[in-house]
Order: C-alpha cells, then structure tokens, then sequence
C-alpha cells in the first residue's frame, strides 16, 4: 500500500510539473524591445481576430489594421482601413486583395493575405495614440509602454511559470 501512494504521489508531482513548466497555451505576446520590464500578455486561439488602432502621424487620420492568429501560429494581417491615400498609406492592394472607398469616403483593402511571425511598432509619442482592440477590449498602448518604445508584438507559447515571473498579464 505504501508503494502504491509513493506511485501515485510521484505521478502527481510529474503532472503539476508539466501544467506549471511547460507551454501548453498560447499567448498574444507584446514586448517593449527597449524596455524588458514591459509586456502585455493575452490569451489567444486560433482564428481570435484582433486589431491595432492609431492616428497616421502626417495626415492625422484613423487607420486600422486588422489580424487574425491562423492556423500556423502567424499573424495575418487581413484588413487594412483608413481615410487618406497620401504619404505612408497604399493607393491600391497588393495580389489578392480587394481595394474600395465605402460610402462614408474611407478606405478599406480587404482578403489581405500578409502573414508575418511577429509585427514591431514604434508608441507614438504625440499623436500615434494606438491601441490594441481585441476581444470587444481596447488597450491604451501607452498605458502598458513608453512613449517612443519599439515594441513587437508576436503569438508564443508560454507555460504557468513564465506568465508568473513577474510580466503584466491582462486577459
């Protein structure tokens, strides 16, 4: 009988191991590259759409950049929305894409097939004022950086201990 609770507490250990060391989840990942005591980490599934918000900082107009985790743990970027087709900003969409005005005068390119492993971005320090809109939330990117800060922003597996050291976890 002694064995056999030996056995059984060994099995547990191992399982409590494996939930706490070992990535099993993946996360929306964004990271200041200047600053590595700054992260903003959130649970992401497959095909979880989200999207990055921010004024264009020459001709001070929303543009809106819409993405989706596919199936292959990349980022996608799928839609692109915006007001203005001067300096910075597309005039037509690349292969594949579908380039219209909408009726209230904006911009849209649409079935965009950009995939990327990770996105760097540079906070705005004036008027950039992004945010990260996901799961009907907004993120004040400000909030979580530096103003002026690179950050990348990336899906990655993480397990229990690495969302416990210590980084700004917001789910």
């Amino acid at each position: 009988m002694k064995v056999k609770g030996i056995i059984i507490f060994f099995i547990s250990l191992a399982c409590l191991v494996v939930i706490i060391f070992f990535p099993l989840k993946t996360y929306l990942v964004l990271e200041s590259r200047n600053h590595h005591e700054n992260y903003l980490i959130l649970t992401i599934e497959k095909q979880q759409e989200f999207a990055i918000f921010y004024t264009h900082s020459i001709h001070k107009s929303q543009v809106e950049e819409w993405y989706v985790l596919n199936s292959e743990n990349r980022i996608k970027q799928f839609k692109l929305v915006y007001e203005d087709t001067s300096i910075g900003m597309p005039s037509n969409s690349d292969a594949g894409g579908e380039f219209v005005r909408t009726a209230d005068g904006k911009y849209v390119i649409e079935n965009m097939d950009r995939t990327f492993s990770s996105i760097n971005m540079r906070i705005g320090q004036v008027i950039a004022n992004h945010k990260l809109i996901y799961k009907d939330d907004e993120y004040d990117l400000s909030n979580y950086f530096p103003k002026g800060s690179v950050v990348t922003m990336e899906p990655m597996k993480l397990s229990l201990w690495q969302k416990w050291k210590g980084v700004n976890i917001d789910e």
